[in-house]
């Protein structure tokens, strides 16, 4: 009996410990806010001058959000309690790597974009 009572307790406290975990990167949500939501690209070789100023526009406040909520993420203070979790550590890494991710597809896009907009630009005024 004294053996099911402590699997009982264990269990208890493996649930409670998983349960921080996982409810712990929602604190960073109220701490660091939502990860900032990419802006829509437009294709560059059809756009105009003032869509790829606004566009550039929209990613440069894209990318400045990013680093603020990288940099959040980062100095976020977190007890040693919950560091020496995996789950939480695991939880941290994957929201730090998809907010860094999404910056570095986002500006690498728009730049490819941009890369075609300027190759247009430059055919049509090699036919004037």
């Amino acid at each position: 009996m004294k053996k099911l009572y402590s699997a009982l307790f264990i269990s208890a406290l493996a649930l409670l410990a998983a349960g921080q975990s996982q409810a712990n990167p929602a604190a960073v949500n109220r701490a660091c806010g939502k990860a900032p939501q990419a802006p829509a690209l437009i294709e560059g070789k059809s756009a105009s001058e003032q869509a790829m100023r606004s566009t550039a526009a929209s990613v440069r406040g894209f990318a400045k959000e990013s680093i603020g909520y990288l940099t959040c993420l980062d100095s976020h203070p977190v007890s040693s309690s919950y560091l020496s979790q995996p789950a939480y550590r695991a939880s941290m890494a994957a929201m730090r790597d998809q907010a860094a991710d999404r910056l570095e597809i986002t500006v690498n896009s728009y730049n490819a974009e941009l890369r075609a907009f300027k190759a247009q630009q430059s055919q049509v005024a090699a036919t004037n």
